[in-house]
């Protein structure tokens, strides 16, 4: 279920469904967009403060639903990371958001909220930057254009092979750090056949093996058809050198599949961060020395 393309003086809402953020950032973007010729209406919410957390799990659960009833509301951009987005899943009325297909873009800690509401609702949602960075989000062009439903196309040719093939399916991922937590409150048959993209960021190597390890214990690895693998920006060890790549684990924890697999795709928390649309139909072809990844549809009805 596609959501309807962005138009000049749509209206997109702004929510914060993670950790809290700073009304500069959101002022600075909300100009940016308006200059794009949108129409931005920042719910009150977004400035909630409870501890780290921008306002309580309810506060935050009828901001999304009450932008996503509202019939002049055209989008739902989220408005930071951070944490806390995955205690809200088991609040969601997703049968009412089946009714009014909305866009829905964020990333990071918001990875909880993209897979849910596609793996329970069908709708496509967007894996791009969160609005308290649009107004300095280098791939603006490629997000919009993704938006509006053109073509768009993804540079690999910094991307690493690991592991050669060809593979199509609908994308699915986000935030490793999260997505690891998924497994158990997705619905079965999320993940089978479907190209896995992953990114995260400012942890240890040893954290990043536990989590791999975690979804190839839950049998993630096994039912997707492709793996692309994006920035691992920050990562750090504790006290002594952990001595493991993320090129060693990436191996090790996929070790005898028989599906597409690469690294250094261009999105993550570095300076990169190209949008996927999850739900949407993709091809990923590694072959010797080329790389494509493309979509196979639109992510939006036109």
């Amino acid at each position: 279920m596609k959501p309807p393309s962005l138009k000049p003086g749509d209206t997109i809402g702004v929510m914060a469904p993670s950790g809290i953020v700073e009304k500069d950032d959101i002022e600075k973007s909300t100009n940016f967009l308006e200059s794009k010729g949108y129409k931005v209406f920042v719910h009150p919410q977004t400035y909630e403060r409870h501890n780290q957390s921008a306002g309580t799990h309810l506060q935050k659960t009828l901001a999304l639903q009450g932008l996503w009833q509202r019939d002049d509301i055209d989008a739902i951009w989220a408005a930071g990371g951070g944490n806390r987005s995955l205690h809200i899943i088991e609040s969601i009325n997703f049968e009412a958001m089946k009714k009014n297909p909305k866009t829905f873009i964020g990333f990071s800690d918001v990875t909880a909220l993209l897979c849910a509401i596609h793996a329970h609702t069908g709708i496509t949602t967007f894996h791009g930057p969160v609005f308290k960075s649009l107004h300095k989000h280098g791939e603006f062009d490629h997000l919009h254009d993704l938006l509006t439903g053109k073509n768009v196309s993804y540079p690999m040719e910094k991307s690493e092979i690991i592991n050669e093939g060809e593979a199509e399916g609908v994308l699915i991922g986000g935030n490793l750090n999260i997505f690891q937590y998924l497994p158990p409150i997705l619905p079965e048959g999320f993940y089978d056949d479907a190209i896995l993209f992953l990114e995260d960021c400012s942890e240890e190597m040893s954290r990043f093996d536990k989590m791999l390890l975690h979804l190839k214990h839950q049998g993630v690895f096994e039912k997707i058809s492709g793996l692309v693998i994006g920035d691992f920006h920050d990562i750090r060890d504790n006290g002594e050198p952990f001595g493991f790549t993320l090129e060693d684990l990436i191996r090790e924890h996929t070790e005898g599949l028989d599906i597409p697999i690469v690294m250094n795709a261009p999105f993550g928390h570095g300076k990169t961060l190209y949008s996927f649309p999850i739900g949407a139909k993709s091809a990923l072809k590694v072959q010797k020395d080329h790389i494509s990844f493309s979509l196979l549809e639109s992510a939006v009805q036109k």
